[in-house]
């Protein structure tokens, strides 16, 4: 992040905190479950009766909403009901009719056999039975008259997608930020049963009842990034990073929001740690305010700042996103890069480098928003992927730069396949020792299953950790649209908190989930945000803080995982195999399409269960080049690049 921190003083703000914290409890504004009336936007019911999709307000892209999900639902009938809530099926009765539900507990002569674990999250993509199961356990198969995919369908879904979750919760309510997309959020609960007997998946909702509660509400307190944890010199965890910012609207800001957090503000902490059971088994959680050792706040840029963006135009720019987005990537990427363009201040200079079978400058240093757009849109992909040379060629343009608030904005759909080597790019970084220039990385539709492109992202991630800066994984449009707002929040605006939180030791063998809510009263109203992080007691250094992958990846999937996949080798001499998995009878085509889009050859249409299948491709005929793979799997296409040298 590109600013210059001051940190306030610990004693100072402690004395705030404290007093703040006891004019909080004096006037009554904490609870035991909620600390304060949020703001909301809209409350919604989700029925649990027909599979109907519920349709929110449209959204705004720039703005973070926190989302309350709270509830249960049974799927089938009582007494017997199967009872679901919005993470998981967490009660299944002994008794359950293995037609509609599958058995939970299979006694045969006396010995028990568990089928599938509870809860069962709806992340779960396991068959039960499984194969194994009706293989090992004695007269299982022939009693089986149903199975189930939670993943595949049953339970809450928003947008398409599970809610991110670490455990279950036992008061059935779940809470979680997500970004505006410009459309509605679409939610619905999934209720289908695998029929053993019809050999095909059948809605099952005739005999269910009740419904979920989900609020939405625009956040104003924002965490701008993940936690990041402090250690010990005896690598035990001790203290919470948290980006933060309070961002109410400003019409004078370029983004339009501004944040009014500072080190003088008065904010409150609180935190929520499973410490211990009762006499009949409960858990008991501990809660209290913890004083935040430190805030760092980012002072503006008076002299705005250098950017320098670097961008794909390589032949793989006109594939599809993803498969989970059918979009082209060149035409989303001039997009969410002529609109980050436009959220540029006054002050704020930028340079334009593309790069394909080699790299160019394509506009100079300037601060003419209009020619910085002109040069991106001219981009037209061909050929293959120089990125070490544009990233070389983008150090060198900007250290001669002479504003100190620099840094490299690079995107790209793949590894790099020209000369130079990565290794003269770790060379070119290293030069500058002191203040090396941070590198934004953005992996746009990545295959982790092709390895060049997963040696593509993991340069890309090398780069940003060797500059501190961030790699982001994108799948999607609208993530490349996130991706850009933020940019625009942490490169340009520079307008994040750091807030430096204690963490307590572990409180033994129940604190497996800890809550961490920050408080601060905005226009005669408390607003809060919570983030959620597990501790490991046993090995307290392998402390997994929320949904982190790596310190500085971040990764927008868009609506779905990527399916199964793969073509190999990559690059080839024209001959490769296919791997692709079928997740139920359907219509199956393979086409092969040139660069400039038009189709090649067709390798297969025709209907195929479920399963797993291989396929040899023979391009050997064809030109050394890029070509794209178009798998169509029931109505979901997936690309895989395929690259022939020869």
């Amino acid at each position: 992040m590109l600013f210059t921190s001051t940190s306030s003083n610990t004693r100072r703000i402690m004395k705030s905190v404290l007093t703040y914290c006891f004019l909080l409890l004096v006037f009554g504004v904490i609870s035991n479950e909620s600390l304060a009336q949020p703001n909301i936007k809209a409350d919604y019911t989700v029925p649990a009766t027909d599979g109907s999709i519920i349709s929110t307000f449209v959204t705004n892209p720039s703005v973070i909403y926190t989302v309350t999900v709270q509830g249960t639902y049974s799927l089938t009938s009582e007494p017997n009901a199967v009872k679901g809530d919005g993470l998981a099926i967490f009660s299944v009765p002994a008794g359950i009719n293995s037609q509609v539900w599958p058995f939970r507990i299979f006694d045969v002569n006396n010995v028990k056999y568990t089928i599938y674990p509870l809860p069962l999250l709806f992340t779960n993509d396991t068959t039960y039975p499984t194969e194994s199961q009706k293989i090992g356990i004695p007269g299982l198969n022939k009693a089986t008259r149903s199975s189930i995919n939670a993943a595949k369908h049953l339970g809450f879904r928003f947008d398409g997608r599970v809610i991110p979750f670490l455990e279950h919760n036992a008061s059935n309510r779940y809470q979680f930020q997500v970004n505006g997309t410009g459309k509605p959020f679409k939610l619905q609960i999934l209720d289908s049963v695998q029929s053993i007997v019809l050999e095909r998946t059948l809605p099952s909702y005739i005999d269910n009842s009740g419904a979920l509660s989900v609020t939405i509400e625009e956040t104003v307190v924002q965490f701008c990034e993940e936690p990041k944890p402090i250690y010990d010199k005896d690598s035990v965890l001790i203290a919470l990073d948290l980006s933060i910012g309070v961002f109410v609207d400003d019409s004078t800001s370029v983004s339009g929001k501004t944040n009014i957090l500072s080190e003088t503000t008065d904010l409150a902490v609180f935190h929520k740690i499973r410490s211990s059971k009762d006499s009949v088994g409960l858990t008991i959680d501990s809660s209290f305010f913890l004083c935040p050792e430190t805030i760092e706040c980012a002072k503006q840029n008076e002299r705005g700042v250098a950017l320098a963006m670097v961008l794909d135009r390589s032949g793989s720019m006109l594939d599809f996103i993803s498969p989970v987005d059918s979009r082209i990537r060149i035409t989303e990427a001039k997009e969410a890069s002529t609109q980050f363009v436009d959220r540029l201040g006054d002050k704020d200079e930028a340079m334009i480098i593309s790069f394909a079978d080699e790299s160019r400058v394509d506009q100079v240093w300037t601060k003419n928003k209009s020619a910085l757009k002109n040069a991106i849109n001219a981009l037209v992909p061909t050929g293959f992927t120089a990125m070490n040379e544009g990233v070389i060629r983008a150090i060198d343009s900007i250290r001669k730069h002479p504003n100190p608030n620099r840094a490299i904005i690079l995107l790209s759909d793949g590894g790099n396949n020209r000369w130079p080597e990565f290794s003269a790019v770790v060379d070119k970084i290293k030069e500058d020792t002191i203040n090396p220039l941070p590198i934004y990385s953005i992996a746009f539709g990545l295959n982790k299953n092709d390895p060049l492109d997963l040696a593509g992202l993991n340069d890309l991630k090398e780069l940003a950790r060797l500059t501190r800066g961030k790699t982001f994984e994108v799948y999607s449009a609208g993530s490349l649209d996130s991706v850009y707002k933020q940019l625009t929040r942490e490169v340009v605006n520079d307008r994040c908190c750091v807030l430096r939180v204690p963490i307590p030791p572990c409180a033994g063998p129940d604190d497996t989930l800890r809550t961490i809510k920050v408080l601060m009263p905005v226009n005669g109203k408390v607003e809060i945000n919570t983030i959620t992080y597990k501790p490991n007691c046993s090995k307290i250094k392998d402390t997994v803080i929320s949904s982190l992958h790596d310190s500085n990846v971040f990764v927008y999937r868009g609506e779905d995982a990527q399916p199964v996949s793969e073509l190999m080798p990559n690059p080839s001499n024209g001959q490769a195999t296919l791997g692709y998995e079928v997740s139920r009878y359907g219509n199956v085509s393979i086409d092969i399409y040139a660069q400039d889009g038009s189709l090649v050859r067709s390798i297969l249409n025709a209907p195929q269960d479920q399963g797993r299948y291989k396929i040899v491709i023979d391009m050997t005929s064809e030109v050394q080049g890029y070509y794209s793979v178009i798998i169509k799997i029931d109505g979901l296409t997936i690309m895989r690049p395929m690259i022939i040298t020869k």
